[in-house]
């Protein structure tokens, strides 16, 4: 009889709304999609008594103990900065209070971290309307400005320092009032329990950063029982004509609770998006994260067949997909086929390009196959996200290269204004340089007759043809 799967182990850190919550579907619905609560932890000890004894982890340094593969923070930045990199050491991180990334040093030990222990840091959407739109501009350099504006009653902040001082003035008027307007980075640590969505924008959008995207923070007495989250995208344009997206995001709250009720499913759909649980076709949500740090590019290593999963996650700069993820499109493509064409018949990976296709087509993207008879010169470089090239590799067996060639996708793209060569099989990103030496690059592969180059574009740009440019 064959072995039931293991299901994957989540630990919670911390215990108030959100984690009650995400602790209650965990025991409800965790066994179906096969997930168990490992434990849960909390500052205070005593708020967990509630739980049956085996599921309370009394302190942190027993969590190697625990055999967890996912650790879900949802209590307190400081929880991230004293203790994130012993996380990461043993399990997958996902940061349910991504203020903490505002401080450069945590999130550079954060990104250490993860490289040493092999492990993931995720950052869920949380009440972060748009988020795949907003990283799909700043991945494409199309995302001029991003401002978040939330609105809350007085009584659901928590706040430190001068906001404190202005709230209570607030209060006092009567009226609602604007307690900060600026860069998310000074506002995290002054309002660290209430801005998370804002620091969240921050990581979809990378290019601006914390520095960059602006913030609103407005107490106003008139909405006890809502949570306002306004998103504001501006895109870049010419001659003062840009694209400009503004939505308002009204989410149901108890009054002076911190986090709205709307938000709670959207973070329970980003730990299942993680990689935790596998509903439907599985993938990882692209509102999360891969804190590597090889020159701050995320980059993947080779594992078994799996060169196409890694080209794909390069390309991207993010983990957004999965083996389980492949597999699924895989059936989807021949679901009465018994032995499936997509892939290698031993289950280690081997896709082909069409799992490739549709797997960045579920991300509004494209895979368009570059005719080798046309000249390089005409790729319109500024209108493609990247490169993926199905190539002749050596086989090898350990440290011994056999006789054999088959075919490896890699990864190629422009970060920081240079293009790089993200293959798998490197042990880091290698330098390509700049547009005259990219088309190089990607000519020496050509000639080789057995190459193929696929253009990475977003949907709307392989529609209207402007990956090309005119002979």
């Amino acid at each position: 009889m064959a072995e039931a799967p293991r299901c994957r182990r989540i630990g919670i850190l911390g215990y108030g709304q959100l984690g009650q919550f995400l602790a209650g579907q965990l025991l409800a619905d965790g066994p179906r999609l096969g997930l168990a609560l490992a434990f849960v932890w909390a500052r205070d000890g005593a708020r967990l008594g509630p739980l049956p004894p085996a599921l309370r982890l009394s302190h942190l340094r027993l969590l190697p103990h625990t055999a967890v593969d996912l650790v879900v923070e949802v209590a307190h930045p400081c929880v991230a900065q004293e203790h994130g990199e012993e996380i990461l050491a043993h399990a997958d991180f996902m940061l349910g209070s991504p203020t903490a990334l505002a401080d450069p040093d945590t999130e550079r030990r954060l990104r250490a971290a993860a490289e040493r222990g092999g492990h993931t840091l995720y950052v869920p959407r949380g009440a972060l309307w748009g988020c795949e739109d907003i990283q799909r501009m700043d991945a494409t350099g199309t995302l001029a400005a991003l401002q978040v504006t939330m609105t809350k009653a007085p009584q659901s902040f928590r706040l430190e320092g001068e906001l404190r001082e202005r709230l209570a003035a607030v209060m006092a008027a009567g009226g609602p009032g604007v307690l900060y307007e600026g860069p998310v980075r000074p506002l995290c640590a002054l309002a660290p329990n209430n801005v998370n969505t804002m620091a969240a924008a921050c990581v979809a959008a990378p290019r601006l950063g914390f520095d960059g995207v602006r913030a609103r923070l407005v107490a106003d007495p008139s909405v006890p029982d809502w949570h306002v989250v306004e998103v504001e995208v501006t895109g870049v344009g010419e001659q003062g004509r840009a694209l400009r997206v503004t939505s308002a995001r009204r989410n149901p709250a108890t009054p002076g609770a911190v986090t709205g009720t709307a938000t709670r499913h959207a973070f329970w759909s980003s730990l299942l998006g993680s990689g935790a649980g596998r509903p439907g076709p599985a993938m990882s949500e692209p509102d999360s994260e891969a804190a590597d740090d090889r020159g701050g590019f995320y980059h993947e290593r080779q594992r078994l067949e799996l060169c196409a999963v890694h080209a794909l996650n390069n390309v991207l700069q993010r983990p957004c997909f999965t083996q389980e993820a492949a597999d699924e499109i895989c059936k989807r493509l021949a679901p009465e086929a018994r032995l499936n064409p997509h892939r290698s018949v031993l289950g280690t990976g081997n896709y082909d390009v069409n799992v490739i296709m549709a797997a960045l087509q579920s991300l509004e993207l494209a895979a368009v196959w570059w005719d080798k008879r046309r000249s390089l010169e005409q790729l319109a470089l500024g209108q493609i996200l990247g490169f993926i090239l199905n190539v002749p590799s050596n086989v090898s067996l350990g440290f011994v290269s056999l006789p054999v060639r088959r075919k490896h996708w890699l990864a190629v793209r422009q970060l920081r204004g240079t293009y790089y060569n993200l293959d798998s099989k490197l042990k880091a990103p290698v330098r390509i340089g700049g547009e005259g030496e990219l088309r190089a690059f990607l000519r020496d592969f050509l000639s080789q007759g057995l190459c193929e180059v696929f253009l990475v574009v977003p949907k709307a740009v392989e529609e209207a043809g402007a990956w090309l440019n005119a002979e």
